[in-house]
């Protein structure tokens, strides 16, 4: 006799055949879901046969879907959507008020079959000081394909997501721009990737780009305004495919957008976080949850159709502080998921939340070594000059604000042999040009060694808080006492107490000391621009030993090393050498301690754009710049100042509405203009007789114009540009036909 709950199915049969791919033998099963999309029946597809019992009346609601067999849903039920995804066939069960008997799976989806294996591997890093995080719970997601989403959209949405890439690949946004002669972009990994660093004198402007009446002075070409975006643009469709995509995209039909769309859907990837906020539509399933190992690595398989592309992977991470886990990484969707993964390469983490440990304790170093490693995170002490431009980066960039030195000692090593102590100096070499040996009245004298005696501190842990302990300067009396001032104690290889020392704050865990530049004698305060402090700073370190004497490195057996690598060093291996003369401080040839000589600039920036000239005078009545001739020539001239040349500019001229640039120039302050201007003073730009009324104005016969100028400061403090150095001025003007006079008015 059939069993109860035997009797309360009904069982639907299906002959299933591969017909059309005879060769194709790999196992299938057969899922059954229910209006509410829950898995209610699975079954294997045996001798061409797949038999699905399913919940009474439930027949004719019914959604059978077919896919190779994985042991993984068995222990893991799949949904409809991560079945589709994974090119799974769901067949058309009825027609009219009959349901099928037989099912032919289409070739084009056999083609797909089996599934293929990604294997997804990646690290977990703290982003201030790139130690792996271990214990972390790491979520790997799978992001709706993007054809897949594009062709389940609603018309309306179709239409919309249409609208959006016309509106921003005709009129891409132009955001406040970096200097035209930048700095390296320094930027902790992402989604990216991000374009080069413009070389100096990279970009030419005005006559090269042609000058005729009616003419742009410079046209927003893809050049000049991927030099006035910070953003990347996304790279243009190329000339043989745009005509043909231009034309479906104007369609009215959602059918034709849709297919463009989806034929194209890779070109919308470098869209995407343009739009993360229209985005609502993304979702993505867990396919995975893994926890990271002591090096902070993770991996998950993820599988795939063979012949579709690879997933698109999506990662988020949290982390057990003794409460439970809690996010502590969750980006948007939009602009961070690796579309279509290269299978195996490794994804890295960055964890930016400060609450986060580091795996165990950093190591010591072997033997007796001091390392010398960067100012901040981003200038490592060999990207620093010591010849030529001597002190500034090789960016070319001087030095403000706090500068904080990072080295790594042989802790053990040093202490245990009577070295526990160190002390950072600095004096000055020379004026604010960074060439004279003397220094402005009120500012600090060339020549006299001052210590940098600001408290440095290093956190650790005890329990869920994280106490500090004070590194120096250590008293002179007291159960701490140091035997001389202003002496640092080498951080002890463990804590007073607790079991490690961790990095909260990599500005105070991973400082050694604090140059303030920008509280030096003479140094710029309130509005004012000149840095009367700057110039040449020598920064010295020294080590002394337990009864305050100085130590000779080379007599004690140390090895004084910079790192290989520039900064920020990244996840990858670190390697160091032997520094050079020009970093130590030499008694004979013995080395007594490490040197590096800084540029220092805290000087603010100006700009001002000057009065429209040229044969364009206002007119007292009306306030235009009237106009006789097409010819007539308007003069635009502006002001972009440093005192010391260590800036950048742009200016830029638009017309009404028009995102299009009809005068741009770029370069450094207090050198040669590039065309159509020229330097007319120390620090002024002037188009002179160059730019005309015409082609100002292209088609209108009368237009207001806006005038931009940017300068930009290229002083840094290891962590990033300064700038809040930068000067900005705004200006317009409207250039018209004389007005008709009222009467009376002569």
């Amino acid at each position: 006799m059939a069993d109860k709950s035997d009797r309360e199915k009904d069982h639907l049969s299906f002959k299933v055949s591969v017909q059309q791919r005879p060769e194709f033998d790999h196992p299938l099963t057969g899922y059954a879901f229910d209006q509410q999309n829950t898995l209610v029946a699975t079954a294997d597809i045996r001798d061409g046969t797949l038999d699905l019992a399913v919940p009474k009346g439930a027949r004719h609601t019914i959604r059978v879907l077919i896919a190779p067999h994985l042991p993984a849903w068995d222990r893991e039920p799949p949904t409809p959507d991560a079945l589709l995804r994974h090119g799974a066939y769901e067949p058309v069960l009825r027609i009219g008020n009959e349901m099928i008997r037989h099912i032919d799976i289409p070739g084009a989806i056999l083609d797909r079959w089996p599934f293929c294996f990604c294997w997804v591997r990646g690290r977990v890093l703290r982003s201030a000081d790139n130690r792996p995080v271990c214990n972390a719970r790491v979520h790997i997601c799978e992001v709706d394909r993007l054809p897949w989403l594009i062709a389940r959209l609603p018309d309306p949405d179709i239409v919309r997501l249409r609208d959006d890439l016309l509106e921003v690949y005709r009129k891409p946004p132009i955001p406040d721009p970096p200097p035209f002669r930048v700095p390296p972009v320094r930027m902790p990994p992402g989604p990216g990737p991000f374009p080069p660093p413009l070389p100096r004198g990279a970009l030419r402007f005005g006559a090269a780009a042609g000058m005729g009446a009616g003419t742009r002075l410079a046209g927003a070409s893809s050049a000049d305004i991927a030099a006035l975006n910070p953003q990347p643009l996304p790279p243009r469709w190329d000339d043989a495919t745009l005509p043909a995509l231009d034309m479906m995209l104007q369609s009215r039909s959602a059918v034709v957008l849709r297919r463009a769309l989806v034929d194209n859907w890779q070109r919308l990837v470098p869209w995407l976080c343009l739009w993360q906020h229209r985005w609502w539509w993304f979702t993505c399933d867990e396919v995975s949850v893994v926890t990271t190992d002591p090096q902070g690595r993770f991996e998950a398989t993820i599988l795939y159709a063979c012949g579709g592309d690879r997933p698109d992977v999506y990662v988020w991470v949290e982390y057990d502080f003794g409460n439970g886990f809690e996010t502590v990484h969750k980006p948007s969707l939009a602009c961070h998921t690796h579309w279509n993964h290269a299978c195996g390469t490794e994804i890295v983490v960055r964890v930016t939340d400060p609450r986060v440990p580091g795996c165990g304790e950093e190591p010591d170093l072997p033997g007796r070594q001091v390392v010398v490693l960067s100012i901040g995170r981003d200038i490592a002490v060999r990207e620093i000059q010591t010849a030529g431009a001597r002190g500034l980066t090789t960016a070319g960039e001087p030095f403000g604000q706090t500068l904080e030195p990072r080295v790594d000692f042989s802790r053990s090593a040093l202490i245990a042999a009577g070295i526990p102590y160190y002390r950072w100096s600095v004096r000055r070499l020379s004026g604010p040009d960074g060439v004279s040996g003397t220094a402005p009245a009120g500012s600090v004298p060339i020549g006299g060694w001052s210590p940098l005696i600001r408290d440095v501190y290093r956190h650790y842990r005890v329990g869920t808080g994280f106490p500090s302990d004070a590194m120096g300067p250590m008293p002179t009396a007291g159960p701490d006492a140091a035997p001389v001032p202003n002496l640092f104690r080498i951080r002890p290889v463990l804590p007073p107490a607790g079991t490690e020392w961790v990095v909260l704050d990599e500005s105070i865990d991973l400082a050694t000391a604090y140059f303030d530049t920008a509280s030096l004698a003479g140094a710029p305060v309130g509005p004012s621009t000149d840095d009367l402090a700057a110039g040449l700073y020598e920064m010295k370190l020294e080590l002394f030993d337990t009864a305050g004497a100085l130590v000779n490195w080379t007599a004690a057996g140390i090895d004084l090393r910079i790192t290989d690598q520039v900064a920020p060093f990244g996840s990858g291996a670190i390697t160091t050498s032997a520094a050079s003369g020009d970093n130590r401080i030499l008694a004979g040839s013995d080395t007594m301690g490490f040197r590096m000589v800084v540029r220092v600039d805290n000087s603010r920036c100006s700009a001002d754009i000057l009065p429209v000239g040229g044969g364009v005078t206002p007119d007292p009545v009306c306030g235009f710049h009237s106009y006789a001739l097409g010819t007539d020539v308007a003069t635009l001239s502006f002001v972009a100042r440093h005192p010391n040349r260590f800036a950048t500019y742009s200016f830029a001229v638009t017309r009404g509405a028009d995102p299009g640039l009809l005068v741009v120039t770029g370069g450094t302050a207090g050198e040669a203009g590039a065309a159509p201007f020229s330097q007319t003073g120390g620090f002024t730009y002037s188009s002179g007789g160059t730019v005309t009324v015409s082609a100002l104005l292209g088609p209108c016969p009368n237009a207001a114009l806006a005038e931009r100028l940017h300068v930009w400061a290229l002083a840094t403090n290891g962590y990033g540009r300064l700038s809040a150095y930068d000067a900005a001025d705004n200006a317009a003007f409207a250039l018209a036909q004389p007005c008709a006079r009222p009467p009376g008015t002569p």
